[in-house]
């Protein structure tokens, strides 16, 4: 998407979400947002939220979100929230990918999280079923400080909602060892990977999903194509059978002579244990493996991926990690300020010191302890060649036909690309048709 376009696309949204906070404004004292920290004086930095609202009388807040590192997160968070306010916060656990699911029953019912976490494609269902309020909290924070690509991905219809704490992405990997110098082109993958490359001893250049669609579309993308038109919103616009998408996976499978295994013996155990036993020199994945190759003592190293033979750079999908606000919430006060304390810039570098996961901020791009990783900044590279997934209900119909596919593609060398590609098609519209 064009930066042109990712700038028209925000401020829509932020124009929206300032007029819904003007509305509430009217019955708010009139403050000057971002005016100085909230609560007690001597509050940290880190707890420092816009002063125009204050929490609900009584408040409590629940809040959903996985277990681990991202929970400890939240804890932590709930911690500086009670000591400013003087509000309790549960963090309890349910998978990030779950909650708008769960929030589909409980949340009318009145048994819903008062804020939880979601990835941001599921914000178009839970809009359509009116589950979240919008964000009119950080929206000048995150015109200035956060990504494009990140801020594309949490609006919907010209709306901000969410609060976004990590992006999810992927890059190459390539072995230290077997690969002294980084490849930072497609021909240099290919050259290498032919050599290298032997089933007989189960040796393969470069190992990834090939089948799934969130990292085909890096090829397809660099190539022209694309899942939706008008920046993935219009689902009669379906760009995945047209000329781009065509030299795009017409790429993608001369890459199966650097992995010529079908695609019933790929998956991500499969990949990455190839990787890290030294029988894969490369692979496609996300941020997730740096933590699983450094405990296995792997000599790793991530470069953002390579240049395509046309020159351009591969366009991997981003998925948005955010908070959000349940619109049956009784606190909306208290729990928009909970997100807004938990996604300001020291929180967000907190969060990445805990988690590893990808800031969302470019004010902490520069920031040393982050950027002293080149293996992060290689990610960070990559993030700004991301396209957000999109976020209406019907890219649900993309999964199933994508997967089905794109094993033809691979599997079958004399299959027809294009009209494969247009049988793909043709079962998402017709899946849009029926709901299915």
């Amino acid at each position: 998407m064009s930066k042109n376009k990712i700038k028209k696309s925000l401020v829509l949204a932020l124009a929206v979400v300032a007029a819904a906070g003007c509305a509430n404004a009217k019955t708010e004292p009139n403050r000057q947002e971002n005016a100085g920290t909230a609560g007690s004086q001597g509050a940290s930095p880190s707890q420092t939220v816009s002063a125009n609202i204050e929490p609900e009388k009584g408040a409590s807040l629940l809040i959903w979100e996985s277990d681990g590192n991202e929970r400890a997160f939240l804890q932590e968070v709930g911690k500086q929230f009670e000591s400013v306010y003087g509000v309790k916060v549960k963090v309890e656990v349910v998978p990030s990918i779950d909650t708008v699911g769960k929030l589909m029953t409980d949340g009318p019912a009145g048994l819903g999280a008062d804020v939880f976490s979601s990835p941001h494609d599921a914000i178009g269902k839970a809009v359509s079923a009116g589950l979240i309020l919008p964000n009119d909290r950080t929206q000048s924070d995150m015109a200035d400080n956060v990504m494009p690509s990140v801020a594309q991905a949490i609006t919907y219809k010209d709306v901000l909602y969410g609060y976004p704490m990590s992006a999810d992405t992927y890059a190459l990997y390539y072995n230290r060892k077997l690969m002294p110098k980084e490849p930072t082109t497609f021909d240099e993958v290919l050259a290498f990977g032919r050599d290298f490359t032997d089933p007989a001893a189960k040796k393969y250049g470069l190992a990834w999903d090939v089948a799934q669609i969130y990292q085909a579309h890096a090829f397809i993308a660099g190539y022209g194509g694309y899942i939706f038109g008008e920046d993935g919103t219009n689902p009669d616009d379906i760009g995945l059978n047209g000329e781009g998408a065509l030299e795009g996976m017409q790429f993608a499978r001369s890459l199966k002579a650097l992995f010529p295994l079908n695609t019933a013996d790929i998956n991500n155990n499969v990949i990455s244990g190839l990787f890290q036993e030294g029988r894969a020199a490369m692979m496609i994945d996300g941020t997730w493996q740096m933590a699983n190759l450094r405990q296995a003592g792997v000599d790793f190293g991530v470069v953002q991926l390579p240049l395509l033979p046309n020159g351009k750079h591969p366009q991997s999908l981003i998925s948005v990690r955010s908070l959000f606000v349940n619109s049956y919430t009784k606190y909306p006060n208290a729990a928009k300020l909970f997100a807004e304390l938990a996604t300001n810039r020291d929180n967000a570098k907190l969060r990445y010191e805990m988690t590893a996961q990808l800031p969302t901020r470019r004010d902490l791009v520069s920031d040393s302890s982050i950027m002293a990783d080149p293996n992060v900044s290689s990610f960070l590279a990559q993030l700004q060649n991301a396209t957000p997934l999109p976020v209406i209900p019907e890219t649900s119909t993309l999964w199933v036909p994508s997967y089905a596919a794109l094993s033809v593609i691979w599997n079958d060398d004399r299959a027809d690309i294009k009209k494969t590609l247009d049988n793909m098609v043709s079962q998402m519209r017709t899946a849009m048709k029926t709901g299915g």
